[in-house]
């Protein structure tokens, strides 16, 4: 049996109690994670792109896993500070963020194109990071040699990323997709500022964003399940979610699908695995009904990439309900060691 969670009587929250200033703070913390994503993103993608990196990598790696930095500097610092319910939960709750939310709403507003490659590797791959996620974290804790095989699995995948992509012959696809990407900035070392700043923000955004939402979370009276896997992901997928509105609104179909899935693959193996090296984590409040759940998630992209529009609303609109259902368990949940 875990001892019952210290969450809000430890020493991560403000200093503060007044309202106001907490706002303020989390508040910050989510702009600074906004602009040091778009930073990082811009800048990346950039450098990606003098270096001849093809454009569909650049699309499934350089910016779906540069939009999942907040949430990667969000779980890599709780983990260091010894709360791995906010290191795992911001995973797991991210994942269902990108697919119960993002891609649910995408999927009603606006039919989304996913290219073959994304049907035949990409979403099984998705699935088998969330399978292999969850079975490491069958016992609520994660040490380096699990995290060490999920980042050996994440370069793995990298590596057949790009040499998937140099056989892309669909020269309409490469067209599109470079044409989704971000722009370039004038100058090589423009970029390199723009990454550096990126990461710059991101810390300081991370560290402000959990912060706030520890000490507003306690006021407030939320729970620290609602906390760790659905306030704290849907403030560290704020980037994301822009991103992705703006995609659509430009009718970006391919950069918005590769971006959701990549992004679900990074959380599982990077974030989860990086986090777990630089401190092994327990979490007892994430469970294997959360990851269950997450892992259904992920199995629910299989029909959408096959579904006429029609279906593929009907799915989003399931999508968009499962995740509002989730939510709602969460508010009644028991933390273990309080029954």
């Amino acid at each position: 049996m875990f001892p019952p969670s210290t969450l809000f009587s430890s020493n991560v929250g403000l200093d503060t109690r007044d309202p106001l200033q907490v706002m303020v703070v989390l508040v910050a913390g989510v702009l600074l994670q906004v602009y040091g994503a778009r930073l990082l993103v811009g800048g990346g993608a950039g450098l990606a792109r003098r270096l001849g990196v093809h454009p569909m990598v650049i699309g499934s790696t350089v910016v779906a896993f540069g939009l999942s930095m907040p949430v990667f500097f969000v779980s890599l610092w709780a983990a260091g500070k010894g709360q791995g319910d906010i290191a795992a939960g911001n995973v797991v709750g991210s994942v269902l963020v990108n697919l119960g939310l993002i891609l649910g709403i995408s999927a009603v507003a606006r039919p989304l194109r996913f290219r073959p490659q994304l049907f035949q590797a990409d979403v099984p791959i998705m699935v088998a990071s969330a399978a292999l996620a969850a079975f490491l974290m069958r016992n609520c804790w994660i040490g380096r040699f699990e995290a060490s095989l999920l980042i050996i699995t994440l370069i793995v995948y990298a590596i057949y990323l790009w040499f998937s992509a140099q056989v892309e012959t669909d020269a309409r696809v490469i067209d599109e997709m470079g044409k989704d990407l971000p722009a370039g900035g004038v100058s090589k070392w423009v970029e390199v500022a723009q990454l550096i700043g990126g990461v710059v923000l991101l810390i300081a955004g991370a560290r402000y964003l959990v912060k706030a939402a520890v000490t507003g979370a306690a006021m407030t009276g939320i729970s620290e399940s609602v906390l760790a896997l659905a306030f704290i992901p849907l403030a560290a997928s704020a980037p994301k979610l822009a991103v992705m509105i703006t995609a659509l609104m430009r009718q970006e179909k391919d950069l918005a699908g590769g971006i959701i899935i990549g992004s679900c693959i990074f959380n599982c193996l990077g974030v989860l695995g990086f986090a777990a090296f630089y401190h092994p984590i327990l979490a007892p409040l994430v469970g294997q009904f959360d990851f269950g759940v997450m892992l259904i998630a992920t199995l629910a992209v299989l029909p959408i990439m096959k579904a006429d529009e029609k279906r593929r609303r009907a799915i989003g609109v399931a999508l968009l309900v499962g995740y509002g259902l989730y939510l709602a368990q969460l508010l009644g949940r028991i933390p273990p060691g309080h029954l």
